[in-house]
């Protein structure tokens, strides 16, 4: 027999027991569903009676209340009558309810002496007012006369009231009745489909069991038998003796596995010697491609140092022309003194020499601060083109390294912003190649400068700030470098460390800085670069450095 005669005997057990146990469920459960439609009936007719109930009571309150009126109140009491009419109004205004809403249970024929009392009562009383009138002539007799008919129809109301009531208690009683027989049998119902529908589940989970035995003989157990022995004979050099069980697909596959086996072992020599070719090669490929990268951050380095030689040539020649013009000073100065010395006849005046003098030690002063200036200028220089050929990571000063890029990078920014450096005075040395570093650190200060240049109307300054923090707890470093630009636009937030993207103008930006940045903070440093930026605000870069390098080099 074939896997797929086994598969269609399979499925059809399989879906003809599930589909007897959805029949049988579908059955029971509309059932139960009919008993629940019954009871809410049944609970919303006991809603109903509880309504009808409390209606009834405020009316026979409300009517008793009457008569209630005349044994509360004085008898000389002037407004007893008012009382009593409002009370009435009420009452008339209930038995219409229970006329209008109920009449299945109240119907016209019994509520007819209801109203007919009420009009006697109502009538007796009106006398009773009319008699009690200043000036109603014989209002003794009349007041008698009428506190008889008021008595009377007190009487005959009062026993009707006593009927309705009795008649409201025998309702509401027999829809409790009802709903609670209901209730009973509807529990009685689902106890019985529910132990009858486990019943049957345990049927068709007796069968998916007999299902999944038969699936196993057939399928699993010679499956891991053929498992099994293809193992014994590739791992441990067995021979491959199995005999051909299960389906047609199962022994086809047992044949040819056992003549694929014969030749499997030259093969394996064959493939294993091409594939240690191809990892040479792979090895090969990959440090070629990391020198690759460490040459195009260094060309980007390059480059950048390029863009920024004039502003570096124009910061190093305003010290210079400073010192040399102290310097020149200071030779007039020379010469003056050895010309007054020699007693020449073109000697200074006194004067002169006076002003030598006072001024040349302050030039000398001038002179070396021009001098020293050049000097931090070209040692950042040097600090930052510094390339490790070996792209080796070591333990370097770190906010040395941000003070020579911040100094490189001066004409970028000294015209648009104030930069403030916040570096952690101690902070640990930290392992990183430090070029590559300095090119991230550069690339970021460049764009902070370059969005606030955008932003902030000429003559007006922004503010950069680059800060340094140590963690000792999380073993890293974080440089944080922030401007008040005007923020990343949402829309491309996603994809500023893409290659070749960028948001400047055609020939002005490559797109590379921060992908080089993302590449060289996340795969050569395993560390971490996020950023948090605000339309209209500014931007602030997060560089986070592990302090554990797996490739340190001391």
């Amino acid at each position: 027999m074939k896997v797929r005669s086994y598969i269609g005997l399979l499925s059809a057990g399989s879906l003809g027991g599930a589909l007897v146990v959805g029949i049988f469920g579908w059955w029971m459960f509309s059932g139960i569903n009919q008993s629940n439609r019954e009871l809410e009936q049944e609970s919303r007719n006991s809603g109903d009676s509880s309504s009808e109930y409390q209606d009834v009571h405020a009316f026979l309150s409300a009517t008793r209340g009457c008569f209630e009126a005349f044994e509360i109140y004085p008898s000389n009491f002037a407004g007893i009558f008012g009382v009593v009419r409002d009370r009435l109004v009420v009452v008339k205004e209930g038995l219409n309810v229970i006329s209008g809403k109920y009449s299945n249970n109240y119907p016209e024929e019994f509520l007819r002496p209801l109203f007919a009392g009420i009009k006697e009562l109502e009538d007796a009383i009106s006398s009773m007012e009319k008699a009690a009138l200043p000036g109603t002539r014989n209002s003794g007799a009349i007041l008698k006369s009428a506190g008889k008919a008021y008595e009377d129809a007190r009487e005959s109301l009062s026993q009707h009231l006593n009927t309705l009531e009795s008649k409201a208690e025998q309702i509401m009683w027999k829809s409790k009745q009802s709903l609670e027989e209901k209730l009973i049998r509807l529990r009685e119902e689902e106890s019985a489909n529910t132990v009858l529908f486990f019943m049957v589940s345990g049927f068709y989970l007796i069968l998916v069991g007999l299902l999944a035995l038969v699936t196993y003989k057939s399928f699993a157990s010679p499956i891991r038998k053929l498992e099994a022995a293809a193992k014994n004979s590739i791992d441990h050099n067995k021979p491959f003796n199995l005999r051909e069980s299960g389906p047609y697909e199962i022994r086809s596959v047992t044949r040819r596995l056992q003549g694929l086996i014969i030749g499997l072992e030259k093969t394996v020599q064959k493939r294993t010697g091409a594939l240690q070719s191809s990892n040479k090669k792979l090895k090969l490929e990959m440090q070629q491609r990391k020198e690759l990268e460490t040459q195009l951050i260094h060309a980007q380095k390059m480059e950048a140092v390029g863009q920024l030689a004039s502003g570096i040539a124009h910061e190093i020649n305003s010290p210079s022309q400073f010192a040399n013009d102290n310097i020149l000073f200071l030779k007039d100065a020379t010469d003056g003194f050895i010309k007054k010395l020699n007693q020449s006849p073109d000697a200074p005046t006194d004067e002169d020499i006076e002003f030598f003098k006072e001024n040349a030690p302050e030039a000398v002063e001038q002179a070396a601060e021009g001098i020293s200036r050049i000097t931090t200028i070209v040692k950042s220089m040097k600090n930052f083109a510094y390339k490790d050929a070996e792209s080796a990571k070591r333990n370097n000063d770190l906010n040395q390294a941000i003070r020579s890029t911040v100094v490189v990078a001066t004409n970028e920014w000294k015209y648009h912003a104030d930069l403030d450096l916040q570096l952690q005075e101690d902070l640990p040395l930290v392992p990183c190649n430090i070029g590559e570093i300095n090119q991230v650190v550069l690339n970021l200060i460049v764009n902070g400068a370059h969005a606030i240049r955008d932003r902030i109307a000429e003559g007006q300054k922004g503010n950069i700030v680059v800060s340094t923090r140590y963690y000792p707890d999380a073993q890293c470093v974080i440089i944080a470098i922030a401007d008040n630009g005007g923020g990343i636009p949402a829309k491309v937030q996603t994809r500023i460390f893409e290659p070749f993207f960028t948001t400047k103008e055609v020939g002005v930006g490559t797109g590379q800085g921060l992908a080089i940045a993302h590449n060289v903070i996340v795969k050569s440093h395993q560390g971490q670069i996020w950023f948090d930026s605000k339309e209209g605000i500014g931007t602030t870069f997060y560089i986070k450095l592990p302090m554990n390098q797996a490739n340190l080099e001391q």
